[in-house]
């Protein structure tokens, strides 16, 4: 008798087991954030609608934990059944000390951790200051996205697009259609581009044109721009123009900081002076514009 309630109790307890394992692949399947914590409100309202609607109505200095993202508001609407929050007026989502959001109105669903936000936004890493009418920020990835226009202010640079992705781990944020990139001595206008606020490069995919104070064009395929280096590296047969020449190639790598440019490969140079000037052709040409001197090698023709 002794041998079979041991044994019984042994299969009860497997079972248990096997049904604590089974929960917790289900968890692991369709994982949920923690519960939204009150940690403050001036006045606190409870409303039981039914047992599918309970709500916490929040005034006055409003703040709501979950995990390492607090949320600030002037008041808010707490949704305990499916943990989701409505906020409204001078929102502030802290996540974790690296990114600060805020806007008007927030409706933030708690189990997928994504916010939606709306009515002059603004996203900022310390680095740069994202703007926005609309923005839907998912905590979790860090990542921020608009799709009815944006820009970015880092340093002196602004950027501009109609949609754009913002990745708060890498400082990384992809401009997509219109996209305008303005700073003092450059601008940018192309369909497709990534910017880091942290190391100020610009990468770009689609028909790209830079122009610079001093009137010269390049266009461009692929490339990136370092802005704070001010060095560049073009492919895909870019060209360059400028006042007295226009350079084509496969390959282009410059630096305004020492006026040293390369060209690689099928290179051709056209001088504008029809008087003085000349055309080349290489497959390597370098120039040096503080001593205005050309140096062709590679089975150069002088024309």
């Amino acid at each position: 008798m002794f041998s079979k309630t041991v044994t019984y109790l042994i299969c009860l307890l497997f079972f248990a087991q096997a049904i604590k394992a089974q929960r917790v692949a289900a968890d692991t399947t369709q994982p949920e954030g923690k519960l939204l914590e009150i940690l403050y409100a001036d006045r606190l309202n409870f409303i039981t609608v039914d047992s599918l609607h309970r709500y916490t109505s929040l005034a006055g200095k409003v703040k709501v934990k979950q995990d390492k993202t607090f949320f600030y508001a002037d008041s808010a609407i707490l949704n305990e059944i499916d943990n989701s929050l409505e906020a409204f007026d001078n929102i502030h989502i802290n996540d974790a000390d690296s990114v600060h959001t805020y806007a008007q109105y927030l409706k933030y669903l708690g189990k997928e951790k994504r916010a939606y936000l709306n009515k002059k936004v603004k996203l900022t890493d310390g680095r740069g200051t994202l703007t926005t009418e609309e923005l839907v920020y998912d905590v979790t990835l860090k990542i921020g996205t608009y799709v009815n226009g944006g820009k970015l202010v880092n340093k002196q640079t602004v950027l501009t697009s109609m949609e754009g992705n913002y990745y708060g781990d890498t400082k990384d944020v992809l401009f997509r259609r219109n996209v305008r990139l303005v700073d003092p001595e450059y601008k940018i206008i192309t369909d497709t581009l990534q910017y880091n606020t942290t190391t100020e490069i610009a990468n770009f995919t689609s028909p790209t044109t830079i122009i610079d104070t001093s009137g010269r064009i390049i266009k461009t395929k692929e490339g990136f721009f370092d802005r704070k280096n001010k060095k560049g590296m073009l492919f895909k047969r870019s060209i360059i123009d400028d006042s007295s020449y226009t350079f084509t190639a496969d390959e282009m790598a410059f630096d305004d900081s020492t006026k040293l440019s390369e060209f690689r490969g099928n290179a051709v140079y056209r001088g504008k002076d029809t008087a003085e000037g000349f055309d080349m052709i290489a497959n390597n040409i370098k120039t040096d514009r503080k001593k205005d001197i050309l140096l062709a090698t590679e089975k150069p023709i002088l024309l």
